[in-house]
């Protein structure tokens, strides 16, 4: 019976440990709202990425959802006005009038959409192993950037750094 007790004391307390550090784990991500790039009009409290969780509404202001035929759901980003970032395995083979892309909300299909014009997959890209996973939307007319609309920020890399090497480097996991 004793060790019954101890027992059920020690899953008890890993419980507890195992909450305390799941709360200690959230991220608070806000930053100033009148930032050109990057910046949200609203804070979001990260505590998982695999999972996901459900985003507050105007909380990334950055992210689209992309619709194929009204059907497929992809996501991406906005890099400017005129053009968004994807994944290549979203809109391989995707003729550019069959994609529309959401931005301003975070439920699907909502907020404002604009139809795709081209649609650039990586020219090394390799649909059954995924290497080079990356294409460009251009949208047919820019989306208009406000407090809800705003595109990711890109970090600046001299020529110098570009010439040298490739950046980043090759099998760089973040």
């Amino acid at each position: 019976m004793n060790s019954m007790f101890s027992s059920l004391t020690i899953l008890y307390q890993l419980i507890l440990v195992l909450l305390t550090v799941q709360i200690s784990l959230q991220y608070l991500y806000s930053c100033n709202p009148s930032d050109t790039c990057g910046c949200s009009y609203n804070a979001a409290s990260v505590t998982r990425i695999v999972g996901g969780e459900t985003a507050v509404s105007t909380s990334w202001s950055w992210a689209v959802s992309i619709s194929i035929n009204g059907n497929s759901l992809c996501g991406g980003a906005i890099l400017s006005s005129l053009w968004v970032i994807t994944a290549a395995h979203c809109v391989s083979g995707v003729s550019a009038s069959q994609v529309r892309v959401y931005a301003g909300t975070n439920t699907k299909y909502g907020g404002t959409y604009k139809t795709a014009s081209s649609i650039i997959v990586h020219s090394d890209y390799v649909s059954s192993s995924k290497v080079n996973d990356i294409a460009l939307i251009r949208l047919s007319s820019g989306f208009t950037m406000s407090n809800t609309i705003k595109s990711i920020c890109i970090p600046s890399v001299s020529s110098a750094v570009l010439a040298s090497d490739e950046w980043p480097a090759a099998n760089l996991y973040v």
